[in-house]
């Protein structure tokens, strides 16, 4: 974790917020979360704030609207090739658990009650 800081804080501070907003729009929109978290690079542009080195409040400002545009396109994604998706061989030897999930939602909506 040391040398990722250390990388971060070598970069200039607008390459940092580029750097961190990458992160996030990636783990929202194209589902990389699973590598990288998003919110693993927030916290360290949170440290980086915290030596003064970034503005804590253009880091929120940045990692929100990364977060709402990946969320966004991330939707966009699935809703033009979501079922596409779904016949993937990493997916279809999960079938059943997808079928059970999809059903869960038709029955009881997106949102649980």
């Amino acid at each position: 974790m040391d040398a990722i800081v250390n990388w971060l804080s070598g970069l200039s501070g607008i390459v940092v917020y580029v750097v961190v907003a990458a992160l996030v729009f990636a783990e929202d929109a194209l589902f990389v979360g699973f590598v990288i978290p998003g919110e693993t690079a927030v916290v360290l542009g949170g440290v980086l704030a915290g030596q003064d080195r970034l503005s804590v409040y253009w880091l929120a400002l940045v990692a929100v609207l990364a977060a709402v545009a990946g969320d966004s396109v991330g939707y966009a994604i699935g809703r033009r090739v979501g079922s596409g998706l779904l016949d993937t061989r990493l997916l279809r030897r999960r079938r059943e658990r997808v079928e059970r999930a999809r059903e869960m939602v038709r029955r009881w909506g997106p949102v649980p009650r």
